[in-house]
């Protein structure tokens, strides 16, 4: 199966990306008001700079969604923080966010990859549109939360 979608989600008029992933407070508000699992400043900043790649939205001056890849680059990537201000969600910004993602790894990977991400609620529906399909029974995604003192 190739990968990306067949069509195009760009973003709405008055709304830009920027490359990269947002500051480190920005991108735990965003984490906090979109219902994602909140995180630690100290993680954040640890943890960012680790980004395969990542892209953000901005509206005005204010960065309204993000997304970001991990992994290795060649053999897995993992998509993650897919994240929209609810005061700027119902306008396509989520897909437009996952659009770029997955244009950016279609040009950029080897002739093959694993692209995976968890879907929270109903936002597989989402992910279903750029091809990500549930992978149960043939695998199953676990998960462990570790929170040392």
């Amino acid at each position: 199966m190739s990968l990306g979608p067949q069509e195009h989600y760009p973003l709405p008029d008055g709304y830009a990306f920027r490359t990269g992933v947002p500051d480190a407070a920005t991108y735990c508000r965003l984490r906090k008001i979109s219902g994602l699992t909140p995180r630690t400043l100290c993680a954040v900043q640890a943890g960012l700079p680790h980004t395969l790649y990542g892209v953000h939205v901005v509206h005005g001056s204010d960065i309204v969604g993000m997304g970001r890849m991990i992994g290795d680059g060649a053999l897995f990537i993992h998509v993650v923080d897919i994240a929209v201000d609810p005061a700027h969600q119902g306008h396509g910004i989520g897909s437009a966010i996952v659009d770029a993602i997955m244009r950016h790894i279609c040009s950029t990977i080897p002739a093959e990859i694993y692209v995976s991400l968890m879907a929270n609620g109903e936002a597989w529906r989402l992910y279903e549109r750029f091809g990500f399909s549930n992978v149960f029974p043939d695998a199953r995604g676990m998960a462990i939360w570790i929170d040392r003192p």
